[in-house]
């Protein structure tokens, strides 16, 4: 992966912001369920952790979905 890429990739602190928010809305934090389709994950996402989701979204998509879960 580039310098470039990877700065477009959600940091660590945006990650850890999301969990807490989506702790703090009734969702899991570990696993992803169906629940998580309403935020945009699909069926192949869905099968697996929340933090690789999270991690696997760049800058401007985890910012939207900070955003939706205030």
């Amino acid at each position: 992966m580039t310098t470039t890429q990877m700065s477009h990739q959600a940091t660590d602190k945006q990650v850890s912001y999301a969990l807490s928010l989506l702790a703090k809305a009734g969702y899991g934090t570990r696993y992803m369920d169906a629940s998580f389709k309403k935020l945009g994950a699909s069926m192949r996402e869905r099968s697996g952790t929340v933090a690789d989701w999270l991690h696997s979204m760049n800058k401007s998509e985890i910012g939207s979905l900070i955003d939706n879960l205030k």
